[in-house]
């Protein structure tokens, strides 16, 4: 069976909270990579100085891994809202795809010499994870332990 090693939020700009945990530890774990993340970008686009090629570089890199990072969290989640039926879905999935847009739109800009105002975008960034984990992901996690607990107790019988 697969070790699950726990994933730690490095110090940075958003701080991991015990009230953003689900009870899912792979979930978490995944929305701890994805704090992990943004806090490096936070370190690079607002600290850092985007005039600078090296600095761009880098930031650069790090959008690429927090918008494959959140395609890859997404799948992941909504593989388990097929396989659970899950009650709210639709929902929750057409929340992943105007995040997905709003981001893939901001990006689009800055590449294109638009002046993306980047403390925005990252609170936009943050304050958009932190509430989906607290306000959708955790109802979510909630229907997945309720949906097994039912497939447990039908097995029993």
């Amino acid at each position: 069976m697969e070790q699950m090693i726990e994933i730690v939020v490095k110090k940075g700009w958003i701080k991991w909270e015990e009230r953003f945990k689900t009870g899912y530890k792979r979930i978490d774990n995944q929305h701890k990579e994805l704090v992990n993340i943004i806090n490096d970008l936070y370190e690079t686009g607002v600290k850092g100085d985007l005039n600078n090629e090296e600095v761009r570089k880098s930031f650069n890199q790090i959008i690429k891994r927090t918008i494959d990072y959140a395609t890859y969290h997404f799948s992941y989640e909504e593989k388990i809202m097929n396989a659970i039926n899950y009650s709210i879905s639709k929902e929750h999935i057409s929340k992943h795809r105007a995040f997905s847009l709003k981001v893939v739109d901001e990006i689009n800009k800055y590449e294109n010499g638009n002046s993306l105002v980047i403390k925005d975008f990252m609170n936009f960034l943050k304050e958009w994870l932190l509430n989906h984990i607290v306000l959708d992901d955790k109802k979510f996690v909630a229907e997945i332990k309720n949906t097994l607990m039912r497939m447990h107790e039908d097995e029993l019988k």
